[in-house]
Protein backbone atom coordinates (compact mmCIF):
# COMPACT_ATOMS: atom_id res chain seq x y z
CA UNK A 1 0.00 0.00 0.00
CA UNK A 2 1.02 3.42 -0.78
CA UNK A 3 -1.11 6.16 0.18
CA UNK A 4 -0.81 9.75 -1.94
CA UNK A 5 -2.43 11.68 0.93
CA UNK A 6 -2.67 11.02 4.87
CA UNK A 7 -2.67 14.59 6.80
CA UNK A 8 -1.40 13.40 10.17
CA UNK A 9 1.69 16.37 10.17
CA UNK A 10 -1.26 18.50 10.24
CA UNK A 11 -2.80 16.96 13.62
CA UNK A 12 1.13 16.92 15.10
CA UNK A 13 1.68 20.75 13.67
CA UNK A 14 -1.54 22.54 14.32
CA UNK A 15 -3.90 20.10 16.36
CA UNK A 16 -1.15 19.13 19.23
CA UNK A 17 -1.03 15.42 18.60
CA UNK A 18 1.68 14.00 19.94
CA UNK A 19 4.79 12.41 18.28
CA UNK A 20 4.03 9.16 19.63
CA UNK A 21 0.72 9.65 17.75
CA UNK A 22 -1.02 7.53 19.97
CA UNK A 23 -4.01 8.60 17.87
CA UNK A 24 -5.78 9.04 14.55
CA UNK A 25 -6.71 6.98 11.44
CA UNK A 26 -3.19 6.23 10.30
CA UNK A 27 -1.09 5.35 13.60
CA UNK A 28 1.87 3.11 13.35
CA UNK A 29 0.05 -0.07 14.14
CA UNK A 30 -2.75 0.25 11.65
CA UNK A 31 0.19 1.56 9.30
CA UNK A 32 1.45 -2.15 9.70
CA UNK A 33 -2.24 -3.67 9.57
CA UNK A 34 -3.12 -1.71 6.02
CA UNK A 35 0.19 -3.63 4.74
CA UNK A 36 1.54 -0.27 4.21
CA UNK A 37 4.89 0.35 1.84
CA UNK A 38 4.97 4.24 1.49
CA UNK A 39 2.69 7.26 2.61
CA UNK A 40 2.79 10.61 1.45
CA UNK A 41 2.68 13.42 4.41
CA UNK A 42 1.99 17.17 2.85
CA UNK A 43 3.01 20.01 3.86
CA UNK A 44 -0.22 21.41 4.19
CA UNK A 45 0.26 25.62 4.97
CA UNK A 46 -3.40 26.79 5.81
CA UNK A 47 -4.86 29.66 3.72
CA UNK A 48 -6.02 31.30 6.68
CA UNK A 49 -2.79 31.92 9.02
CA UNK A 50 -1.04 35.65 9.27
CA UNK A 51 -4.24 37.34 7.84
CA UNK A 52 -4.38 34.99 5.13
CA UNK A 53 -0.36 35.78 4.16
CA UNK A 54 0.66 32.29 4.69
CA UNK A 55 4.73 32.22 4.63
CA UNK A 56 7.52 29.92 3.23
CA UNK A 57 8.75 29.92 6.84
CA UNK A 58 5.40 28.06 7.96
CA UNK A 59 6.12 25.64 5.25
CA UNK A 60 9.90 25.12 6.74
CA UNK A 61 8.37 24.43 10.11
CA UNK A 62 5.93 21.73 8.95
CA UNK A 63 9.05 20.52 7.03
CA UNK A 64 10.43 20.21 10.35
CA UNK A 65 7.19 18.29 11.79
CA UNK A 66 7.44 15.60 9.31
CA UNK A 67 11.11 15.05 10.05
CA UNK A 68 10.60 14.97 13.72
CA UNK A 69 7.54 12.55 13.19
CA UNK A 70 9.85 10.46 11.10
CA UNK A 71 13.01 10.16 13.62
CA UNK A 72 9.91 9.36 16.35
CA UNK A 73 9.45 6.47 14.71
CA UNK A 74 11.43 3.16 13.72
CA UNK A 75 8.89 2.60 11.55
CA UNK A 76 8.97 5.32 9.45
CA UNK A 77 12.29 6.39 7.00
CA UNK A 78 12.39 9.18 4.38
CA UNK A 79 12.26 7.97 0.77
CA UNK A 80 15.08 8.50 -1.19
CA UNK A 81 15.05 10.66 -4.05
CA UNK A 82 17.93 11.25 -6.51
CA UNK A 83 18.19 11.47 -9.99
CA UNK A 84 17.88 7.82 -11.06
CA UNK A 85 14.58 7.70 -8.99
CA UNK A 86 13.02 6.91 -5.41
CA UNK A 87 14.53 4.36 -3.29
CA UNK A 88 11.77 2.72 -0.64
CA UNK A 89 13.34 1.13 2.26
CA UNK A 90 12.27 -2.48 3.06
CA UNK A 91 10.75 -3.12 5.95
CA UNK A 92 9.82 0.04 6.87
CA UNK A 93 7.26 3.02 5.24
CA UNK A 94 8.66 5.03 3.07
CA UNK A 95 7.67 8.61 4.13
CA UNK A 96 7.15 11.10 0.38
CA UNK A 97 6.56 15.03 1.04
CA UNK A 98 4.29 16.82 -0.48
CA UNK A 99 3.22 20.53 -0.47
CA UNK A 100 -0.89 21.54 -0.10
CA UNK A 101 -1.59 24.95 -0.71
CA UNK A 102 1.74 26.57 -2.10
CA UNK A 103 0.45 30.22 -2.07
CA UNK A 104 3.02 30.99 0.38
CA UNK A 105 5.86 30.58 -2.35
CA UNK A 106 3.97 33.68 -4.57
CA UNK A 107 6.21 36.08 -2.48
CA UNK A 108 9.15 33.79 -3.97
CA UNK A 109 8.40 31.27 -6.39
CA UNK A 110 12.01 30.65 -6.89
CA UNK A 111 12.09 28.98 -3.47
CA UNK A 112 10.52 25.98 -3.84
CA UNK A 113 13.60 24.44 -5.67
CA UNK A 114 14.88 23.88 -2.60
CA UNK A 115 12.16 21.83 -1.24
CA UNK A 116 12.02 19.66 -4.06
CA UNK A 117 15.70 19.70 -3.35
CA UNK A 118 15.03 18.00 -0.34
CA UNK A 119 12.57 15.59 -1.58
CA UNK A 120 9.12 16.88 -1.86
CA UNK A 121 7.50 15.09 -5.17
CA UNK A 122 3.86 16.90 -5.76
CA UNK A 123 3.17 20.36 -4.97
CA UNK A 124 -0.35 21.63 -4.91
CA UNK A 125 -0.72 25.38 -5.88
CA UNK A 126 -3.99 26.17 -3.38
CA UNK A 127 -5.99 24.28 -1.36
CA UNK A 128 -9.36 25.96 -0.10
CA UNK A 129 -9.11 29.57 -1.37
CA UNK A 130 -8.30 31.23 -4.12
CA UNK A 131 -4.24 32.92 -3.73
CA UNK A 132 -1.70 34.33 -6.31
CA UNK A 133 -0.76 31.37 -7.70
CA UNK A 134 -4.20 29.80 -8.78
CA UNK A 135 -8.26 29.66 -8.04
CA UNK A 136 -9.44 26.65 -5.98
CA UNK A 137 -12.56 24.81 -6.29
CA UNK A 138 -13.73 26.28 -3.46
CA UNK A 139 -12.51 29.45 -3.64
CA UNK A 140 -14.88 32.76 -4.54
CA UNK A 141 -13.98 33.37 -7.95
CA UNK A 142 -12.05 29.97 -8.84
CA UNK A 143 -9.98 31.81 -11.78
CA UNK A 144 -7.40 29.32 -13.50
CA UNK A 145 -3.56 30.22 -12.71
CA UNK A 146 -2.21 33.55 -12.58
CA UNK A 147 0.71 34.66 -14.67
CA UNK A 148 2.59 33.82 -11.32
CA UNK A 149 0.60 30.50 -10.95
CA UNK A 150 1.93 29.77 -14.58
CA UNK A 151 5.69 30.39 -14.03
CA UNK A 152 5.11 28.30 -10.72
CA UNK A 153 4.25 25.35 -12.55
CA UNK A 154 6.55 25.11 -15.02
CA UNK A 155 8.94 25.66 -12.41
CA UNK A 156 8.18 22.86 -10.38
CA UNK A 157 7.84 20.52 -13.76
CA UNK A 158 11.33 21.35 -14.46
CA UNK A 159 12.78 20.89 -11.36
CA UNK A 160 11.64 17.43 -11.19
CA UNK A 161 7.93 17.29 -8.86
CA UNK A 162 4.56 17.12 -10.05
CA UNK A 163 1.68 19.87 -9.70
CA UNK A 164 -1.48 18.26 -7.65
CA UNK A 165 -4.42 18.93 -9.07
CA UNK A 166 -6.89 18.20 -6.22
CA UNK A 167 -7.85 21.34 -4.78
CA UNK A 168 -7.94 23.45 -8.11
CA UNK A 169 -10.78 24.89 -9.59
CA UNK A 170 -11.74 23.42 -13.22
CA UNK A 171 -9.81 26.50 -14.70
CA UNK A 172 -6.67 26.00 -12.94
CA UNK A 173 -6.87 22.03 -14.04
CA UNK A 174 -7.27 23.08 -17.56
CA UNK A 175 -4.41 25.73 -17.39
CA UNK A 176 -2.31 22.83 -15.52
CA UNK A 177 -3.05 20.39 -18.02
CA UNK A 178 -2.27 22.90 -20.76
CA UNK A 179 1.22 23.46 -19.18
CA UNK A 180 2.07 19.45 -18.16
CA UNK A 181 1.44 18.47 -21.89
CA UNK A 182 4.20 20.87 -22.56
CA UNK A 183 6.70 19.37 -20.43
CA UNK A 184 5.42 15.85 -21.01
CA UNK A 185 4.23 15.21 -17.22
CA UNK A 186 1.76 13.43 -15.74
CA UNK A 187 -1.25 15.33 -13.90
CA UNK A 188 -1.83 14.00 -10.54
CA UNK A 189 -4.98 14.31 -8.27
CA UNK A 190 -3.67 13.02 -5.10
CA UNK A 191 -7.33 12.88 -3.33
CA UNK A 192 -10.11 13.09 -5.58
CA UNK A 193 -12.76 10.77 -6.86
CA UNK A 194 -15.48 10.75 -9.50
CA UNK A 195 -18.08 13.65 -9.92
CA UNK A 196 -20.54 11.42 -11.69
CA UNK A 197 -20.94 9.67 -8.81
CA UNK A 198 -20.79 12.57 -5.73
CA UNK A 199 -21.86 15.81 -7.27
CA UNK A 200 -19.28 17.82 -5.49
CA UNK A 201 -16.88 20.60 -6.32
CA UNK A 202 -13.41 18.77 -4.90
CA UNK A 203 -14.38 15.50 -7.34
CA UNK A 204 -13.11 15.58 -11.08
CA UNK A 205 -15.54 15.26 -14.29
CA UNK A 206 -15.48 12.32 -16.29
CA UNK A 207 -13.59 14.64 -18.82
CA UNK A 208 -11.35 15.13 -16.30
CA UNK A 209 -10.00 11.81 -15.41
CA UNK A 210 -10.13 11.00 -19.07
CA UNK A 211 -7.33 14.17 -19.33
CA UNK A 212 -5.60 12.30 -16.46
CA UNK A 213 -5.49 8.86 -17.87
CA UNK A 214 -3.96 10.47 -21.18
CA UNK A 215 -1.25 12.46 -19.66
CA UNK A 216 -0.09 9.35 -18.09
CA UNK A 217 -0.50 10.47 -14.61
CA UNK A 218 -2.83 9.54 -11.47
CA UNK A 219 -6.01 10.20 -9.33
CA UNK A 220 -6.16 9.08 -5.82
CA UNK A 221 -9.57 7.73 -4.39
CA UNK A 222 -9.65 10.22 -1.55
CA UNK A 223 -11.88 8.41 1.37
CA UNK A 224 -13.78 11.16 2.87
CA UNK A 225 -17.33 10.28 3.17
CA UNK A 226 -18.80 13.71 1.66
CA UNK A 227 -16.65 12.88 -1.40
CA UNK A 228 -18.03 8.98 -2.01
CA UNK A 229 -21.51 9.59 -2.32
CA UNK A 230 -21.98 6.51 0.23
CA UNK A 231 -21.05 5.07 3.01
CA UNK A 232 -20.83 1.84 2.45
CA UNK A 233 -18.26 -0.61 1.31
CA UNK A 234 -19.53 -0.78 -2.46
CA UNK A 235 -19.91 2.89 -3.01
CA UNK A 236 -16.31 2.94 -2.60
CA UNK A 237 -16.02 0.19 -5.01
CA UNK A 238 -18.45 1.65 -7.51
CA UNK A 239 -16.20 4.72 -7.15
CA UNK A 240 -12.97 2.92 -7.53
CA UNK A 241 -14.88 0.95 -10.87
CA UNK A 242 -15.88 4.26 -12.43
CA UNK A 243 -11.90 6.11 -11.94
CA UNK A 244 -10.97 3.12 -13.81
CA UNK A 245 -13.31 3.18 -15.96
CA UNK A 246 -12.67 7.01 -17.20
CA UNK A 247 -9.05 7.47 -16.27
CA UNK A 248 -7.91 3.81 -17.17
CA UNK A 249 -6.32 0.90 -14.68
CA UNK A 250 -3.09 2.23 -15.18
CA UNK A 251 -3.97 5.78 -13.60
CA UNK A 252 -5.61 5.15 -10.31
CA UNK A 253 -4.44 4.98 -6.52
CA UNK A 254 -5.37 5.74 -3.07
CA UNK A 255 -5.25 8.82 -1.82
CA UNK A 256 -7.10 8.38 1.48
CA UNK A 257 -7.19 11.78 3.38
CA UNK A 258 -6.89 10.03 6.47
CA UNK A 259 -6.61 12.72 9.64
CA UNK A 260 -7.14 15.43 6.86
CA UNK A 261 -11.43 14.53 6.10
CA UNK A 262 -13.76 11.95 7.71
CA UNK A 263 -13.33 8.82 6.32
CA UNK A 264 -16.17 6.40 5.60
CA UNK A 265 -17.42 3.54 7.81
CA UNK A 266 -16.45 1.54 5.86
CA UNK A 267 -12.79 2.13 5.56
CA UNK A 268 -13.11 4.22 8.59
CA UNK A 269 -8.51 3.96 8.71
CA UNK A 270 -5.42 2.74 7.41
CA UNK A 271 -5.85 -0.60 8.69
CA UNK A 272 -9.38 -1.71 7.25
CA UNK A 273 -7.69 -1.38 3.89
CA UNK A 274 -7.38 -5.02 2.86
CA UNK A 275 -10.77 -4.79 3.34
CA UNK A 276 -11.43 -2.80 -0.20
CA UNK A 277 -9.05 -4.89 -1.63
CA UNK A 278 -10.52 -8.04 -0.86
CA UNK A 279 -13.60 -6.13 -2.08
CA UNK A 280 -12.14 -5.16 -5.00
CA UNK A 281 -11.20 -9.25 -6.14
CA UNK A 282 -14.69 -10.10 -5.43
CA UNK A 283 -16.27 -7.25 -7.62
CA UNK A 284 -13.73 -9.05 -10.24
CA UNK A 285 -10.62 -7.18 -10.23
CA UNK A 286 -8.12 -9.02 -10.98
CA UNK A 287 -4.83 -9.58 -8.38
CA UNK A 288 -2.76 -7.84 -10.54
CA UNK A 289 -4.88 -4.56 -10.92
CA UNK A 290 -5.73 -4.17 -6.92
CA UNK A 291 -1.98 -3.97 -6.88
CA UNK A 292 -1.25 -1.56 -9.03
CA UNK A 293 -4.56 0.78 -7.97
CA UNK A 294 -2.89 -0.10 -4.28
CA UNK A 295 0.95 0.64 -4.96
CA UNK A 296 2.34 0.47 -8.08
CA UNK A 297 0.98 3.42 -9.72
CA UNK A 298 2.02 5.47 -6.80
CA UNK A 299 5.50 4.70 -6.75
CA UNK A 300 5.47 5.29 -11.08
CA UNK A 301 4.18 8.47 -10.50
CA UNK A 302 6.89 9.33 -7.25
CA UNK A 303 9.81 8.08 -9.62
CA UNK A 304 9.05 10.58 -12.23
CA UNK A 305 11.45 12.90 -13.62
CA UNK A 306 11.68 15.12 -16.90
Amino acid sequence: MIDLHVDTPWRVHFKERPLSLPEGHATPSKLVQGAYAGIVYPIYIPDYIHDDRPEIADAEAIFSTIERIISAHALLAPAFVSGSGVTVPSERVAVFVAIEGAGAFASDIARIDEFIRRGVRLIGPAHARDNRLAGSTTGKKRHGLTPLGKEFCERVYRQGALIDVSHLSDKSFADVLTIAKTFQAPVVATHSNARKLRAHGRNLTDAQLAAIGRTGGLVGLNLHADFLGGGKLGDVVRMVQHLVAKAGIEHVGIGSDFDGGNPSAAIADAAALPKLAAALRLAGMTDDDVRKVFARNALRILNWHP
